[in-house]
């Protein structure tokens, strides 16, 4: 945010500290206050800082006018002739969120552009871990893994394995129809609020990753080293081929006695388990309209996408304080669960805005929501933030989170005497992201396969989880998180991404070194097809999307409202439409056509295919006898660039300037569904 700023700043420090502040004891020019020279430019020196400071605030205000705390943008990689045929917030999915169901507790999200409380910044990629604060220390940063849910044991009380997926079924069937009169899943289908927590920190020097995932990590020795390079890719227009860079801003927090206080922004994202069940049916799709408008997706096809995003709220017209503040009020800042912190700055105490009586608000949980005023007296309902819907503030003791002192004097008009009090304070912040649904499926284990410890395991290239005895996984791990019998599914992954790392059936040796076939039993987007249930989505992306929050955005809401059900608000419109010959059908060839190449026939680099997606007017032009060169979406750490043709079905006339691609991929490409 101040980089440039910040190091004439430093230039102007280091002078004044080091040719300046130690003048000599004698000076050929006696007549001149050179003391007092230097007094006044370290008053010069206050002032400018401060004066950054307050350019600081200006930068922050201006956004958080310009939206609320919210997802801004995740990374292009398509785009077309109208500007939505690129990615928004969401475009292939929402955070660019994907599936490592073969790990044990990673969750996959790519890399976001965020704004918290008026702080711009970028992540690295992010695949964050089921992990959630400590409930038993105090500790900065403690974390403790989220336990799994349990089995039913209506499921290993069977046989034979036949059976066990027989019964396991009937749970899933009863969680899809949320139907818990017989097989109460509510104790095995746990949900978990997933949030992104922001904060500014005060270690400026040492480098601080900020929070472990088992596939990346910010590529840099020092905050120095990071924002050289971020510097770089920005100049540039390039990114680091394994996404593992981040702008996370530093800023000058205090000036005290003339030196400034840096603080360095910094992030992580972590889970809660709910205290209670989560009806599916609170989620209700936002019609992001960017993003099905291209692929013609109705309403149902695009609910039932990784594009979706969803609101959370139990009712139409929820009170103030909603369902969503009352899950996210569960949620501790840096003091973790232990947290019990009051506040009463200026002199008022907050209240508890959830409770009907005078209950202080235990600030050291997420809220946004708080009542405020003298004791005894009625109080007014406040939000944080003078106009962020989604900014979720917590308190905390932790001194490595950057303090602010205020301070306020009150003069006595008879005595004329003046009394002050200061307060200083720490604060986080919070928005949420998803919810996840765990199942007894991160738990369930009907092999009895062996689960080595990290740490243990040893890499042997050839396990690659063939089916032989030489190339299954011997046994499972914290990357090899393969548990489920294939016969719970029918049918492949659901909605395959580049970014998806999840391998059907692998094999598997038991305990008894016997090659046993199994499906992934980590975290998913949509569980493959259960016979006799269908295809369930498991994870809820509800993060709020930073421009929703400006006045333009809220009239083009209304104005979508309107166009989008005519009828229902046809008293709105000034001239009221006539609506005849309307169809619900639409024409696929203004929409976007989604390709996919042939699987590649050779290894390295191994089975493989890629994504192409064409616009209406590069279809006219390919169906017109025209070329258009592209490049195919990434798979296996690669992608091709293509020259396209039309010869009743699309084809690869080019690939990477040779008639054939380097792994052997068929010329024809075929639509996707």
């Amino acid at each position: 945010m101040i980089r440039y700023a910040s190091f004439a700043l430093l230039v102007l420090i280091g002078y004044a500290c080091g040719s300046v502040r130690h003048p000599p004891t004698t000076t050929p020019f006696p007549h001149v206050d050179l003391q007092g020279r230097i007094d006044k430019f370290h008053v010069r020196l206050e002032d400018i800082m401060r004066q950054m400071m307050m350019q600081q605030l200006y930068v922050e205000e201006r956004i958080r006018s310009d939206g609320q705390s919210g997802i801004k943008q995740i990374r292009q990689y398509h785009d077309g002739s109208r500007p939505y045929y690129s990615e928004t917030h969401t475009y292939g999915g929402v955070c660019s969120i994907h599936n490592h169901a073969n790990y044990d507790r990673t969750v996959g999200m790519g890399e976001v552009n965020m704004v918290i409380n008026g702080v711009d910044f970028r992540t690295r990629h992010n695949d964050y871990k089921l992990r959630m604060p400590s409930t038993n220390s105090s500790m900065f940063q403690a974390m403790m893994d989220i336990p799994f849910p349990g089995v039913p044991p209506e499921v290993t009380a069977k046989k034979t394995l036949v059976e066990q997926v027989a019964e396991m079924r009937q749970w899933f069937r009863a969680w899809k129809d949320q139907d818990h009169s017989t097989r109460d899943y509510r104790k095995y289908f746990k949900p978990v609020l997933c949030y992104m927590e922001a904060a500014w920190t005060l270690d400026t020097t040492h480098f601080s990753e900020p929070f472990s995932s088992d596939r990346h990590a910010i590529d840099a020795s020092s905050w120095q080293d990071l924002q050289d390079k971020v510097r770089f890719t920005s100049y540039s227009g390039s990114k680091h081929v394994n996404e593992n860079f981040a702008y996370l801003p530093t800023t000058i927090m205090e000036v005290v006695n003339g030196t400034p206080e840096f603080a360095q922004w910094n992030y992580r994202i972590l889970c809660h388990p709910l205290k209670k069940d989560i009806p599916v049916k609170y989620f209700h799709v936002a019609d992001d309209l960017s993003a099905r408008f291209p692929h013609g997706q109705t309403m149902d096809v695009f609910s039932e996408s990784r594009s979706a995003r969803f609101a959370l709220y139990a009712e139409d017209g929820e009170k103030t304080y909603s369902l969503i503040d009352e899950l996210m009020s569960e949620i501790p800042g840096k003091d973790n669960y232990v947290a019990n912190l009051k506040e009463d700055v200026f002199g008022e105490l907050l209240y508890d805005a959830s409770k009907t009586d005078d209950t202080p608000l235990n600030t050291g949980y997420y809220h946004r929501w708080y009542k405020v005023g003298k004791s005894g007296s009625p109080k007014e309902v406040a939000h944080r933030g003078f106009s962020d819907r989604n900014l979720w503030v917590a308190q905390t003791t932790q001194p490595r989170i950057a303090p602010m002192t205020v301070e306020q004097c009150t003069l006595d008009p008879v005595s004329q005497n003046k009394t002050c009090q200061s307060w200083t304070r720490r604060y986080t912040y919070a928005v949420p992201l998803e919810v996840i649904y765990l199942s007894p499926l991160y738990s369930w284990n009907p092999y009895d396969l062996e689960n080595r410890p990290r740490g243990s395991q040893v890499s042997e290239i050839q396990r690659v989880g063939g089916q032989t005895n030489d190339t299954a996984f011997n046994g499972t791990g914290f990357k090899t998180f393969y548990r489920t019998p294939p016969e719970m599914f029918m049918g492949k992954e659901v909605e395959r991404d580049p970014a998806d790392t999840t391998k059907s059936a692998v094999g598997v040796l038991d305990k008894h070194g016997k090659v046993q076939l199994a499906e992934a039993s980590g975290t998913r987007i949509f569980l493959p097809n259960i016979p006799g249930v269908g295809t369930l989505r498991m994870r809820y992306p509800i993060v709020p999307v930073h421009g929703e929050g400006s006045g333009v955005w809220k009239e083009l809401d209304a104005l979508k409202d309107m166009v989008m059900d005519m009828e229902k608000y046809k008293g709105l419109f000034e001239n009221p439409p006539t609506l005849s010959g309307s169809s619900n059908v639409t024409d696929s060839a203004e929409m976007t056509l989604h390709l996919r190449t042939g699987v590649a026939t050779k290894n390295p680099p191994g089975p493989h295919v890629h994504d192409i997606f064409l616009s209406h007017d590069v279809q006219d032009k390919l169906k017109s006898g025209g070329h258009a060169t592209m490049f195919t979406g990434e798979a296996l750490g690669h992608s091709h660039q293509v020259l396209l043709g039309y010869r009743n079905a699309y084809t690869i006339m080019q690939c990477d300037g040779q008639p054939q691609c380097w792994d052997g991929h068929p010329t024809t490409l075929y639509p996707v569904d």
